[in-house]
């Protein structure tokens, strides 16, 4: 008879000891941050992407109400940061300062990679976005988008074009390009945007699609000719610029964008308040001047659930084109 009553006392109690677990997880979700945040720049410091990252981290330290810290990852294409955040704890202390590479294209183009973005790391906050700048050298003959595609058209595998290397978002806007419009142009890879654009000037290649905070300074000095930029709209920091779509090519559009990732079990009210905090960021008209001064976008604020979907549609983008050019890395 005392064996049942125990039994019965601990059915009982079962309930609200789970209850208990669900409330103090809740709680401890409630009462976040409650120490500084580490946010891991899988990039060098000192770049456009890593100024961006100190900047925001400066404005979710006053949102937060807790310090946010950088660590600079560089390695592996992003690839050594993403892996830090992937095995850390999910109790958002560890965000990714992630890029499309590390969450788009990495999966798309290396067979073994160290980390899974879609089972291992959880999108947040979209951030910003930035166009390439569609550039030739100030000498070349090419006025505009349709003069070049037009001469690639009539001369093909005759014209070359720069990248940062195979697999980048520089390379693969060209790809791109290509496949819209017919053309066929020789592929150079570079170690970076300065060299490339170095033999651009130099007229060793004839065309380069670049980041367009690093060509920038260039094109205004006259030592770059700008003839399309591959936004939905044009900067406003070259307003003079024509997009792809107005240059007579109008289903072409290319962005990479910056955003925060956590560990995929970071729970769900932890990741909407770091989205929360990044739309407070967003919402700042001096945060997104400061940006779009160098070439950037700070597009209105996604919803976390906005962000996820907006990188599964990327990677239904990408994969068809990646497997139709063969690009593959080690």
């Amino acid at each position: 008879m005392a064996g049942n009553q125990l039994m019965r006392r601990l059915l009982l109690c079962a309930p609200l000891a789970v209850t208990g677990l669900l409330l103090g997880g809740s709680a401890m979700s409630a009462s976040y941050p409650e120490r500084p945040i580490r946010l891991v720049v899988p990039y060098t410091a000192g770049g456009i992407t890593d100024v961006l990252a100190r900047a925001l981290a400066e404005r979710m330290r006053k949102e937060l109400g807790q310090a946010v810290i950088v660590d600079n990852k560089p390695g592996g294409n992003t690839a050594l940061g993403a892996r830090v955040v992937a095995s850390a704890e999910p109790d958002g202390y560890t965000v990714l300062f992630a890029t499309g590479a590390t969450a788009v294209l990495n999966p798309l183009l290396y067979p073994k990679l160290s980390y899974n973005p879609e089972k291992e790391l959880l999108p947040v906050a979209r951030i910003a976005v930035t166009p390439m700048l569609m550039v030739v050298g100030n000498s070349s003959p090419h006025r505009t988008l349709r003069d070049f595609v037009a001469d690639a058209k009539a001369n093909p595998g005759k014209l070359n074009y720069a990248s940062t290397g195979t697999g980048s978002s520089l390379h693969l806007a060209v790809e791109l390009l290509q496949s819209e419009t017919g053309i066929s142009l020789v592929h150079v890879p570079y170690n970076g945007s300065a060299p490339a654009q170095a033999a651009l000037m130099g007229g060793d290649v004839q065309f380069f699609a670049d980041a367009a905070g690093s060509a920038m300074a260039l094109v205004r000095g006259g030592k770059l000719r700008a003839l399309a930029v591959t936004g939905r709209e044009r900067l406003p920091a070259l307003p003079e610029v024509p997009t792809v779509a107005e240059s007579g090519f109008p289903n072409f559009e290319v962005t990479t964008w910056f955003g925060l990732m956590v560990p995929r079990n970071t729970p769900t009210e932890i990741a909407l308040r770091l989205n929360a905090s990044v739309a407070q960021a967003i919402a700042d008209k001096s945060f997104r001047e400061q940006f779009e001064a160098l070439g950037l976008v700070v597009p209105p604020a996604m919803s976390q659930s906005e962000f996820v979907h907006y990188i599964g549609k990327e990677r239904e983008r990408w994969a068809p084109l990646i497997r139709a050019r063969n690009i593959v890395l080690e």
